[in-house]
């Protein structure tokens, strides 16, 4: 399939110009603030986003065809509407997890504004970033080459992927040279070895919820509404809360956040269902 193809050679180059770069940027530039690694994932992250530009111009796309179509305004009114759904639908499942025991509040810390703030803009950074990139570009090229159903599945498959593919071993800072970056990079993908079936499938169910809103609104802004809502509610609960080995409920959690795994997997499995039944297939029948 042409879209699969172009979308990991995509994330090779954008993964290799991160490689080319990382050594020569950390000597001259680099700390112990942040590890080696660190300067190797984020500069492919950034070179995933550098590059939508030439691809718009390689397949005649635009901000407004991959999704950024609404006014101001407006963008902003369903980016909050989204939000606002984001948070009812993490809610249930953080709150099953307090109720089985799964996390404990750790009393001895607190919710503060530096906290909320740094969650809130973590949260609507990523979510610019991923929605662009995955409900946005790779959501519209399957869909060119395609169609709409392929179009969901495949970008939330690499959607789920990508969270995966990070370093599982610590290099040695002392001893780096030019090829330490490709050594990353090699190590991040062998990462992909140790996902988890109860982590992926509760990814690939989150990109099918969110890939199923882009095709019924045609539009990115209830996606980064919903998305950057749930990684708010994930770095708080992170924040706020410790893991309880005692419980008997531990396996409903996988290893990959602390909160996504069978359980989030089942609730999100349900809503898809009812988004199209009640919203999706409506549409189709009014549009026949």
């Amino acid at each position: 399939m042409k879209a699969p193809v172009f979308f990991i050679l995509y994330f090779l180059a954008a993964s290799l110009l991160a490689a080319l770069i990382a050594y020569p940027l950390f000597q001259m530039v680099g700390n112990e603030t942040y590890r080696f690694e660190s300067w190797v994932t984020r500069g492919a992250l950034l070179f995933l986003v550098l590059g939508i530009i030439p691809c718009f111009k390689l397949f005649d796309l635009s901000m407004l065809s991959i999704g950024y179509n609404k006014p101001f305004g407006l963008t902003l009114k369903q980016i909050s509407i989204g939000f606002i759904f984001g948070l009812l639908i993490l809610s249930v499942v953080i709150s099953m997890l307090f109720f089985l025991e799964i996390r404990v509040i750790d009393a001895g810390k607190a919710l503060t504004s530096s906290i909320l703030l740094k969650a809130l803009l973590a949260g609507l950074l990523i979510a610019l970033i991923e929605e662009t990139l995955f409900r946005g570009l790779f959501f519209k090229l399957a869909e060119l080459w395609h169609n709409s159903f392929s179009a969901v599945v495949i970008s939330s498959f690499f959607y789920a992927i990508l969270h995966f593919i990070k370093p599982f071993k610590h290099i040695d800072q002392s001893a780096l040279t030019f090829s330490s970056g490709f050594d990353v990079i090699i190590n991040a993908f062998y990462g992909l070895g140790n996902a988890q079936l109860d982590d992926f499938l509760a990814l690939f169910s989150v990109g099918i919820l969110l890939a199923l809103v882009r095709l019924k609104t045609n539009s990115l802004t209830f996606c980064i509404g919903l998305h950057a809502s749930w990684v708010l509610l994930i770095k708080l609960y992170k924040e706020l809360s410790d893991d309880n080995k005692l419980s008997n409920w531990t396996f409903l959690t996988g290893q990959y956040d602390g909160i996504i795994g069978w359980l989030s997997f089942s609730w999100l499995t349900w809503l898809v269902i009812i988004y199209v039944i009640y919203v999706i297939k409506p549409l189709n029948k009014s549009i026949a």
